[in-house]
């Protein structure tokens, strides 16, 4: 029985159109809260992969770059010369490589920004050189024999590496103490004969090399790295809540660093961000570089590396669309406002029984009123921005609106009455479409599913359907599903799918694509017995190339290098960028002979190649100049028996070093495998 007050009848009138617009405005709130959250995560782990990749390259270019000036011919000599006491002063020839390797040390420093020292010691510990000083004949009279890069590089091999964790130092050589974050990078030099002469110490600039991380570069508002030793000391140069470098996670985020800690990779919430994760252990993941093994203070690894970026939430969605906040708000107010003039005209007819003329008009105009919101209410469940339909026991269509009729590109008499919904879900995924059907139709009362509708044209459209049961004291009535369209969301999926496989420079899948790649070649070489290849390929002094040229002509040169090694592969050859300018090629049915001719032809047509160094390169009559390069190229065999595609890059590598040691320009192979 309703209350015979009228303030009570009001408050009914209200509350309840308020709850039932709720009720229909809610699946479609939470299904765009839900997609944009799916959004977020693949953003968040684009742009982790992104990160991950710049820092792995930029610390494996630091260890080649160290490694590659321990082997220098003119620093060995100068070494052999302080090892064996020969007067520097006294010899021209050796006063001549010690003012050489000054310039050298001086010129690393200038030229790569990262560096903030550059040093040589010797087998006592005893500062020889140093960048940005003048070269003495004698020691500088800095000792290094107690520091943990000397004594840890002392205990190393040929080609290995000690790295300090990141700590708090000068940003350049004679500056104060404490201005900047940096780690030692050093490693033992040998001479020709094997005996150890001293170590090699590269001090590099740890802000300078995290402020190229693309977050810091130009992402967009709200997106966050998040970075930390296995310690949970925080390793970046941005503050984050109040932490700054060297900070612990553990003191700001206590039940956050203890999930974090026990986990390698994964995804959580943190406040009103999504962190997106991964963990990377610089004595293990080094295979990019030329280091033998690489040692460090263990406690400080892995190194946990993250992305942060905005969750999705209810106000944003609400606020992000002016018109849609409008439609809503007019919503309930159209809602409310039919609840109390229904109140009102029940108050005023218990008012006019005693009149029943002005009773008969009231009603007339009520009625009118009735009609013209049933009117509203069905163009807005027609015109909705979802599809609308109700199926009986047997799935067949029994209501359906003008949005989804739009969607299929039918008519309302082709298919009420007349089709089983099912009818027009693909084949692909009908499996889906009834394993929900029997869900509604069982206890649980709904069911949803993403599926794709096939359209009258011959396309498809993917779709998410709820759908509940209506059930009455009767019994099964009907279902009722929203359909949602899902096309805008499945672009955004496949784009950010292929940025994540592609290099965006050469358009080359990148290391990751290749790994796909190699997996499904090696299994489907496993099963039909037929020979995989991989072929390793470096341009010959590129940076030099960058340096006489520019960037700009570099670019050009990895461009057509691209293009031209395409020319010359089969179309179901996998051609690959892994980083700077190197490149892998997968060769699919090819043994080890005829892997070679191919490496063979692709090194005579990038030498037969040259590259313009003009604006236009492709104009001849612009007087633009010709730039020649070349590769040098390893080649190996893929054993299909491995569980990677590593062992396999490795050797390529080890032949392509060969290579260049050989004099580049040049094919060099290694077909047994890496153990042998």
């Amino acid at each position: 029985m309703l209350p015979t007050s009228l303030g009570a009848r009001l408050v009914i009138a209200t509350v309840v159109p308020l709850l039932l617009v709720t009720a229909a405005l809610a699946p479609i709130f939470v299904a765009q809260l839900q997609t944009r959250l799916d959004g977020a995560r693949d953003a968040a782990a684009t742009r982790l992969d992104a990160e991950y990749e710049t820092l792995l390259h930029d610390m494996n270019e630091s260890f080649n770059q160290v490694l590659a000036v321990a082997e220098l011919p003119l620093l060995r000599r100068h070494l052999r010369d302080v090892h064996d006491g020969v007067a520097i002063y006294r010899q021209i020839s050796t006063q001549t490589n010690l003012a050489q390797l000054s310039a050298l040390l001086d010129t690393l420093t200038t030229h790569f920004g990262r560096y903030s020292r550059l040093v040589l010691i010797g087998v006592e510990g005893e500062e020889l050189m140093s960048a940005g000083t003048r070269p003495l004949p004698h020691p500088t009279g800095v000792d290094h024999a107690h520091a943990d890069y000397f004594r840890e590089a002392m205990r190393q091999p040929a080609r290995n590496l000690y790295v300090s964790p990141p700590r708090v130092g000068p940003s350049r050589a004679g500056a104060e103490a404490g201005t900047t974050a940096v780690i030692d990078i050093a490693t033992p030099v040998f001479g020709a004969d094997g005996h150890r002469l001293g170590v090699l110490l590269f001090t590099l600039d740890w802000h300078y090399l995290t402020a190229r991380l693309p977050h810091v570069v130009g992402e967009e508002a709200g997106v966050r790295a998040v970075m930390a030793d296995a310690r949970g000391r925080w390793l970046l140069p941005d503050v984050e809540d109040g932490i700054q470098f060297g900070g612990l996670l553990e003191e700001r985020y206590p039940a956050f660093w203890q999930d974090l800690e026990t986990r390698s990779q994964g995804e959580m919430p943190l406040d009103e961000d999504l962190l997106r994760f991964r963990t990377h252990d610089i004595r293990t993941h080094h295979y990019r570089s030329q280091a033998g093994m690489i040692m460090t203070s263990p406690d400080t690894q892995p190194w946990r590396l993250g992305i942060l970026v905005p969750r999705p939430t209810l106000s944003a969605l609400l606020l992000g669309n002016p018109w849609q906040l409008l439609v809503i708000v007019l919503t309930y107010l159209l809602a409310v406002a039919v609840g109390v003039l229904w109140v009102l005209s029940l108050q005023r007819q218990h008012q006019l029984r005693r009149q029943a003329m002005a009773f008969s008009r009231e009603a007339q105009r009520l009625a009118g009123e009735a009609r013209q919101y049933a009117d509203e209410v069905q163009d807005l469940y027609e015109h909705a921005p979802c599809g609308y339909h109700s199926l009986d026991a047997d799935g067949r269509i029994v209501r359906i609106n003008r949005t989804e009729l739009g969607w299929l590109g039918l008519r309302a008499d082709e298919v009420i009455g007349r089709r089983l919904y099912r009818d027009f879900v693909s084949p692909e995924t009908r499996s889906a479409f009834q394993a929900a059907f029997r869900r509604v139709l069982g206890e649980e009362g709904e069911g949803s599913a993403e599926c794709e509708l096939l359209r009258a044209d011959g396309t498809t459209l993917p779709v998410a359907i709820q759908a509940t049961a209506q059930v009455t004291a009767e019994g099964f009535q009907y279902t009722r599903a929203t359909v949602f369209d899902l096309r805008e969301r499945k672009d955004l999926e496949a784009r950010l799918e292929q940025q994540a496989m592609t290099d965006p420079l050469t358009g080359l899948g990148n290391r990751r694509y290749l790994m796909e790649q190699a997996a499904l070649e090696m299994a489907r070489a496993r099963r039909r017995g037929m020979p995989l290849s991989l072929v390793a390929i470096d341009l010959d002094h590129f940076k030099r190339i960058n340096d006489v040229h520019g960037h700009d002509v570099g670019d050009r040169v990895l461009q057509a290098f691209a293009e031209t090694v395409r020319e010359q592969l089969r179309e179901g050859d996998v051609l690959c960028r892994m980083g700077g300018e190197e490149f892998v090629a997968l060769l699919c049915d090819t043994d080890a002979d005829q892997a070679m001719a191919v490496a063979e032809r692709l090194r005579q047509a990038v030498a037969a190649t040259p590259v313009g160094t003009s604006t236009r390169i492709d104009d001849a009559s612009s007087g633009a100049s010709w730039l020649s390069y070349s590769a040098s190229l390893g080649v190996a065999r893929i054993d299909p028996a491995e569980d990677s595609l590593t062992p396999a890059i490795k050797r390529a590598d080890q032949a392509l070093y060969a290579a260049k040691q050989a004099g580049r320009d040049r094919v060099h192979a290694r077909f047994e495998p890496a153990g042998d």
